[in-house]
């Protein structure tokens, strides 16, 4: 009789334990429901700092003045050093239209040809314009001669397009760096105006620069020296 007592009691304790769970997992579902609803209903614009700490959901990392790209383009060439002519730059020297040599500069410097370029003029001549920077221009003398100057180096022909050849010879110059390296790429460059048919280097050594400006005909030259920056400036007319 006892035992029987103590087994119905059992089962009546499992019973109510088992109704108290059933209510404890009915609480959280109900719990667990509204937090999906409050979720679900919440602005993700804005977290619960305020509205002055706005979310960032462009999934990018900020961007630094430190940072570099993973790739990197090739660096271009050096470009040479000379700039577009300035009609206000004042003309240092500056010689009449003529067939005579001309020469100046400074001589007993050292001056380092750094830029070189050459355009057709509207105003009736074509120009070549040699470019040394904030250094002095250099000693120089250009005149007409019937052939093409040999090269200082080798003493070789030069060979350059043109029926007559302007040459320009510098004193206390260098087409080159300390290293050797060159200054002025152009060495051979094609002119292709109505005069100026191709410019050759004919010399870049001890201390003396030589170029040749082959040319359509031996028609009036004149030579000017410009500052800021030093600039050597040849123009012939491409009319007799």
């Amino acid at each position: 009789m006892r035992l029987r007592t103590m087994a119905m009691a059992g089962a009546v304790l499992a019973c109510v334990a088992a109704a108290a769970c059933k209510d404890k997992g009915g609480e959280l579902r109900d719990a667990t429901a509204r937090r999906r609803a409050e979720l679900a209903n919440r602005d993700t614009t804005a977290d619960n700092r305020g509205d002055d700490f706005a979310a960032d959901t462009g999934g990018r990392l900020p961007a630094f003045v430190g940072d570099t790209p993973a790739r990197v383009a090739p660096a271009a060439p050096a470009a040479d050093s000379a700039r577009k002519d300035s009609a206000a730059a004042p003309a240092a020297v500056a010689t009449g239209w003529g067939l005579t040599p001309r020469q100046g500069g400074a001589a007993g410097g050292q001056a380092t040809l750094r830029g070189l370029r050459a355009a057709s003029n509207p105003q009736g001549f074509d120009r070549i314009v040699l470019d040394f920077g904030a250094e002095r221009v250099p000693a120089w003398r250009v005149a007409y001669a019937a052939r093409a100057p040999l090269r200082c180096g080798s003493g070789a022909a030069t060979q350059v397009e043109g029926a007559r050849f302007l040459t320009v010879r510098l004193q206390g110059a260098q087409a080159h760096d300390d290293q050797g390296q060159p200054t002025v790429r152009q060495r051979e460059l094609p002119l292709n105006m109505p005069v100026m048919r191709e410019m050759v280097m004919t010399c870049d050594f001890e201390g003396e620069v030589g170029l040749v400006v082959g040319v359509t005909a031996g028609n009036a030259f004149r030579v000017m020296e410009l500052a800021d920056p030093s600039r050597l400036v040849i123009d012939v007319q491409r009319q007799p």
